[in-house]
Protein backbone atom coordinates (compact mmCIF):
# COMPACT_ATOMS: atom_id res chain seq x y z
CA UNK A 1 0.00 0.00 0.00
CA UNK A 2 1.57 3.54 -1.23
CA UNK A 3 2.83 6.00 1.29
CA UNK A 4 1.75 9.07 1.71
CA UNK A 5 -2.05 10.46 1.66
CA UNK A 6 -4.49 8.74 -0.10
CA UNK A 7 -6.52 9.92 -2.99
CA UNK A 8 -10.38 10.58 -2.09
CA UNK A 9 -12.10 7.37 -1.95
CA UNK A 10 -14.83 7.37 -4.91
CA UNK A 11 -17.60 5.26 -2.40
CA UNK A 12 -17.18 7.69 0.44
CA UNK A 13 -17.55 10.39 -2.19
CA UNK A 14 -20.96 8.79 -3.62
CA UNK A 15 -21.93 7.61 -0.25
CA UNK A 16 -21.91 11.01 1.00
CA UNK A 17 -23.53 12.19 -2.07
CA UNK A 18 -26.50 10.20 -1.96
CA UNK A 19 -26.79 11.05 1.93
CA UNK A 20 -27.31 14.61 0.71
CA UNK A 21 -29.30 14.64 -2.34
CA UNK A 22 -30.91 12.11 -2.69
CA UNK A 23 -33.45 13.48 0.18
CA UNK A 24 -32.62 17.00 0.44
CA UNK A 25 -34.40 16.89 3.94
CA UNK A 26 -32.57 14.01 5.26
CA UNK A 27 -31.07 14.53 9.07
CA UNK A 28 -27.65 15.04 10.38
CA UNK A 29 -27.70 11.53 12.03
CA UNK A 30 -28.85 9.69 8.89
CA UNK A 31 -26.32 11.92 7.01
CA UNK A 32 -23.70 10.54 9.41
CA UNK A 33 -24.46 7.11 9.53
CA UNK A 34 -24.46 7.03 5.23
CA UNK A 35 -21.12 8.45 5.62
CA UNK A 36 -19.95 5.87 8.63
CA UNK A 37 -21.16 2.80 6.33
CA UNK A 38 -19.35 4.59 3.42
CA UNK A 39 -16.23 4.59 5.01
CA UNK A 40 -16.96 0.39 6.22
CA UNK A 41 -16.77 0.28 2.29
CA UNK A 42 -14.10 2.21 1.79
CA UNK A 43 -12.10 0.16 4.27
CA UNK A 44 -13.02 -3.09 2.97
CA UNK A 45 -12.37 -1.82 -0.46
CA UNK A 46 -8.77 -1.21 0.95
CA UNK A 47 -8.79 -4.32 2.56
CA UNK A 48 -9.55 -5.86 -0.79
CA UNK A 49 -7.00 -4.28 -2.38
CA UNK A 50 -3.97 -5.20 -0.25
CA UNK A 51 -5.11 -8.69 -0.26
CA UNK A 52 -5.31 -8.50 -4.10
CA UNK A 53 -0.99 -7.59 -3.74
CA UNK A 54 -0.21 -9.69 -0.92
CA UNK A 55 -2.25 -12.66 -1.20
CA UNK A 56 0.77 -14.96 -1.03
CA UNK A 57 1.83 -13.52 2.15
CA UNK A 58 -1.52 -13.25 3.42
CA UNK A 59 -2.24 -16.99 2.56
CA UNK A 60 1.10 -17.72 4.48
CA UNK A 61 -0.09 -16.32 7.72
CA UNK A 62 -2.96 -18.06 7.51
CA UNK A 63 -1.65 -21.36 7.18
CA UNK A 64 0.58 -20.72 9.91
CA UNK A 65 -2.11 -19.49 12.01
CA UNK A 66 -3.96 -22.51 11.24
CA UNK A 67 -1.11 -25.00 11.71
CA UNK A 68 1.17 -23.64 13.80
CA UNK A 69 3.51 -26.88 14.05
CA UNK A 70 3.74 -26.38 10.62
CA UNK A 71 5.66 -23.06 11.11
CA UNK A 72 7.82 -24.80 13.59
CA UNK A 73 9.41 -27.17 11.65
CA UNK A 74 9.75 -24.77 8.91
CA UNK A 75 12.25 -22.40 11.30
CA UNK A 76 13.93 -25.57 12.77
CA UNK A 77 14.75 -26.48 9.05
CA UNK A 78 16.11 -23.08 8.65
CA UNK A 79 18.49 -23.65 11.73
CA UNK A 80 21.72 -25.20 10.84
CA UNK A 81 22.83 -27.96 12.67
CA UNK A 82 26.66 -27.30 12.85
CA UNK A 83 28.76 -24.58 11.54
CA UNK A 84 30.71 -24.72 8.09
CA UNK A 85 34.25 -26.08 8.18
CA UNK A 86 36.17 -22.19 8.18
CA UNK A 87 37.53 -21.44 5.93
CA UNK A 88 35.07 -21.97 3.20
CA UNK A 89 34.84 -20.21 -0.28
CA UNK A 90 31.46 -19.03 -1.49
CA UNK A 91 30.18 -17.68 -4.65
CA UNK A 92 27.66 -14.14 -4.06
CA UNK A 93 26.92 -11.57 -6.55
CA UNK A 94 29.31 -12.39 -9.45
CA UNK A 95 32.63 -12.41 -6.82
CA UNK A 96 34.06 -15.23 -4.50
CA UNK A 97 34.17 -14.71 -1.00
CA UNK A 98 36.00 -16.25 1.63
CA UNK A 99 33.99 -16.91 5.15
CA UNK A 100 36.73 -17.71 7.75
CA UNK A 101 37.61 -17.06 11.68
CA UNK A 102 38.52 -13.43 12.54
CA UNK A 103 42.51 -13.45 13.68
CA UNK A 104 44.64 -10.38 15.10
CA UNK A 105 45.98 -9.90 11.57
CA UNK A 106 42.70 -8.59 10.67
CA UNK A 107 42.48 -5.45 13.02
CA UNK A 108 43.27 -3.02 10.03
CA UNK A 109 40.76 -4.63 7.54
CA UNK A 110 38.29 -4.63 10.31
CA UNK A 111 38.66 -0.69 10.69
CA UNK A 112 38.80 -0.17 6.98
CA UNK A 113 35.53 -2.15 6.51
CA UNK A 114 33.85 0.14 9.62
CA UNK A 115 34.75 3.43 8.29
CA UNK A 116 33.45 2.60 5.19
CA UNK A 117 29.98 1.76 6.71
CA UNK A 118 27.13 4.23 6.53
CA UNK A 119 26.96 6.29 9.72
CA UNK A 120 23.81 4.91 10.86
CA UNK A 121 25.25 1.38 10.15
CA UNK A 122 26.94 2.17 13.43
CA UNK A 123 24.51 3.62 15.89
CA UNK A 124 23.68 0.27 18.07
CA UNK A 125 27.04 -1.70 17.93
CA UNK A 126 28.65 -2.28 21.48
CA UNK A 127 32.08 -0.27 20.31
CA UNK A 128 33.25 2.20 17.92
CA UNK A 129 34.83 -0.57 15.39
CA UNK A 130 36.23 2.84 13.42
CA UNK A 131 38.61 3.38 16.42
CA UNK A 132 41.66 0.68 16.25
CA UNK A 133 41.63 0.35 19.81
CA UNK A 134 38.29 -0.64 20.03
CA UNK A 135 39.04 -3.15 17.46
CA UNK A 136 42.40 -4.34 19.85
CA UNK A 137 39.58 -4.55 22.71
CA UNK A 138 37.60 -6.98 20.16
CA UNK A 139 40.60 -9.02 19.04
CA UNK A 140 41.37 -9.59 22.81
CA UNK A 141 37.76 -11.02 23.27
CA UNK A 142 38.54 -13.22 20.87
CA UNK A 143 41.51 -14.69 22.01
CA UNK A 144 40.32 -14.97 25.86
CA UNK A 145 37.36 -17.20 23.94
CA UNK A 146 34.41 -14.64 24.60
CA UNK A 147 33.94 -13.53 20.93
CA UNK A 148 34.02 -15.84 17.50
CA UNK A 149 33.61 -13.55 15.17
CA UNK A 150 33.51 -14.73 11.09
CA UNK A 151 34.98 -12.77 8.45
CA UNK A 152 33.53 -12.23 4.90
CA UNK A 153 36.44 -11.61 3.09
CA UNK A 154 36.73 -10.86 -1.00
CA UNK A 155 40.39 -10.38 -2.09
CA UNK A 156 42.10 -8.62 0.58
CA UNK A 157 38.77 -6.66 1.68
CA UNK A 158 36.60 -7.52 4.66
CA UNK A 159 32.83 -7.06 3.03
CA UNK A 160 31.34 -8.70 6.74
CA UNK A 161 30.99 -10.31 9.77
CA UNK A 162 29.06 -12.18 12.30
CA UNK A 163 29.98 -12.22 16.04
CA UNK A 164 28.67 -14.61 18.49
CA UNK A 165 29.66 -13.00 22.08
CA UNK A 166 29.66 -13.31 25.75
CA UNK A 167 29.68 -11.12 28.17
CA UNK A 168 31.76 -13.24 30.39
CA UNK A 169 29.66 -12.75 33.78
CA UNK A 170 28.48 -16.13 35.07
CA UNK A 171 25.08 -15.96 35.48
CA UNK A 172 24.37 -15.26 32.52
CA UNK A 173 26.90 -17.40 31.06
CA UNK A 174 24.45 -19.77 28.95
CA UNK A 175 23.27 -16.36 26.51
CA UNK A 176 24.99 -15.80 23.67
CA UNK A 177 24.26 -12.60 21.47
CA UNK A 178 24.76 -12.47 17.68
CA UNK A 179 25.90 -9.77 16.18
CA UNK A 180 25.74 -9.46 11.87
CA UNK A 181 26.80 -6.75 9.83
CA UNK A 182 27.37 -6.97 5.65
CA UNK A 183 28.48 -4.36 3.04
CA UNK A 184 26.41 -2.40 1.62
CA UNK A 185 26.64 -3.57 -1.97
CA UNK A 186 26.29 -7.05 -0.63
CA UNK A 187 23.19 -6.65 1.25
CA UNK A 188 19.92 -8.59 -0.53
CA UNK A 189 22.56 -11.32 -1.79
CA UNK A 190 22.25 -14.06 0.46
CA UNK A 191 25.64 -13.04 2.24
CA UNK A 192 23.86 -11.58 5.57
CA UNK A 193 21.52 -14.90 5.75
CA UNK A 194 24.53 -17.03 5.57
CA UNK A 195 26.63 -14.86 8.21
CA UNK A 196 23.47 -14.69 10.81
CA UNK A 197 22.92 -18.49 10.40
CA UNK A 198 26.81 -19.50 10.73
CA UNK A 199 26.84 -17.26 13.80
CA UNK A 200 23.66 -19.52 15.10
CA UNK A 201 25.23 -22.59 14.05
CA UNK A 202 28.53 -21.56 16.51
CA UNK A 203 26.53 -20.24 19.79
CA UNK A 204 24.38 -23.73 19.82
CA UNK A 205 27.82 -26.00 19.24
CA UNK A 206 28.95 -23.64 21.98
CA UNK A 207 25.86 -25.04 24.37
CA UNK A 208 23.84 -21.49 24.46
CA UNK A 209 20.40 -22.08 25.75
CA UNK A 210 19.31 -18.26 24.77
CA UNK A 211 20.28 -16.23 21.84
CA UNK A 212 20.13 -12.76 21.97
CA UNK A 213 20.11 -10.25 18.73
CA UNK A 214 19.66 -6.64 18.86
CA UNK A 215 18.23 -4.00 15.87
CA UNK A 216 16.71 -1.07 15.04
CA UNK A 217 12.79 -1.41 14.06
CA UNK A 218 13.92 -0.51 10.64
CA UNK A 219 16.17 -3.49 9.99
CA UNK A 220 13.61 -5.62 8.43
CA UNK A 221 15.74 -7.75 6.74
CA UNK A 222 18.05 -8.65 9.26
CA UNK A 223 14.81 -8.97 12.04
CA UNK A 224 13.11 -11.53 9.22
CA UNK A 225 16.14 -13.81 8.77
CA UNK A 226 15.75 -14.12 12.72
CA UNK A 227 12.40 -14.52 12.65
CA UNK A 228 12.67 -17.91 10.27
CA UNK A 229 14.77 -19.29 12.67
CA UNK A 230 12.83 -18.83 15.33
CA UNK A 231 13.59 -15.87 17.57
CA UNK A 232 10.59 -13.81 19.00
CA UNK A 233 10.30 -10.38 19.80
CA UNK A 234 11.19 -10.04 23.43
CA UNK A 235 11.64 -6.12 23.85
CA UNK A 236 11.33 -2.95 22.08
CA UNK A 237 13.35 -0.33 23.49
CA UNK A 238 11.95 3.45 23.01
CA UNK A 239 13.92 6.33 22.02
CA UNK A 240 16.93 3.71 22.60
CA UNK A 241 19.43 5.15 19.41
CA UNK A 242 20.32 8.17 18.82
CA UNK A 243 21.55 8.91 15.02
CA UNK A 244 24.04 11.64 14.15
CA UNK A 245 21.58 14.66 13.28
CA UNK A 246 19.80 13.92 17.01
CA UNK A 247 17.18 11.88 15.89
CA UNK A 248 15.55 8.63 18.16
CA UNK A 249 15.35 5.01 16.97
CA UNK A 250 13.53 2.28 18.90
CA UNK A 251 15.56 -0.70 19.28
CA UNK A 252 14.30 -4.20 19.05
CA UNK A 253 15.48 -7.26 20.93
CA UNK A 254 15.13 -10.47 19.57
CA UNK A 255 15.38 -13.57 20.91
CA UNK A 256 15.12 -17.22 21.09
CA UNK A 257 15.30 -19.91 24.18
CA UNK A 258 16.95 -23.06 22.61
CA UNK A 259 15.27 -25.79 25.08
CA UNK A 260 12.06 -24.02 25.11
CA UNK A 261 12.01 -23.95 21.15
CA UNK A 262 13.50 -27.75 21.13
CA UNK A 263 10.50 -28.63 23.36
CA UNK A 264 7.86 -27.11 21.15
CA UNK A 265 9.17 -28.64 18.01
CA UNK A 266 9.40 -32.31 19.40
CA UNK A 267 5.73 -32.01 20.98
CA UNK A 268 4.95 -30.60 16.96
CA UNK A 269 6.49 -33.61 15.28
CA UNK A 270 4.56 -35.99 17.77
CA UNK A 271 1.29 -34.38 16.69
CA UNK A 272 2.65 -34.56 12.90
CA UNK A 273 3.63 -38.39 13.22
CA UNK A 274 -0.11 -38.63 14.96
CA UNK A 275 -1.99 -37.49 12.01
CA UNK A 276 -0.06 -39.30 9.75
CA UNK A 277 -0.88 -42.63 11.53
Amino acid sequence: MGRGRHPPDLTVLFGYREARDDNPNTSSVSTRASLCTAQVCCALTRISAYLERDIMTVSRFLEQMLNPNARLVEQASAQPESPLQFPVDIFVNEQTITLRLMTASDAGGMVEFARSLPPDDLLFLRRDITRAEHVETWIHEINTGLVTTILAVAGERVVGYATVASDGLAWTRHVRELRVMVAPELRGKHLGHLLTTQAFAIAKQQGARKMVAQMTTDQRSAASIFAAMGFQSEARLRGQVTDRDGRLHDLEIMSLDVEAFDARLELAMLAITADLV
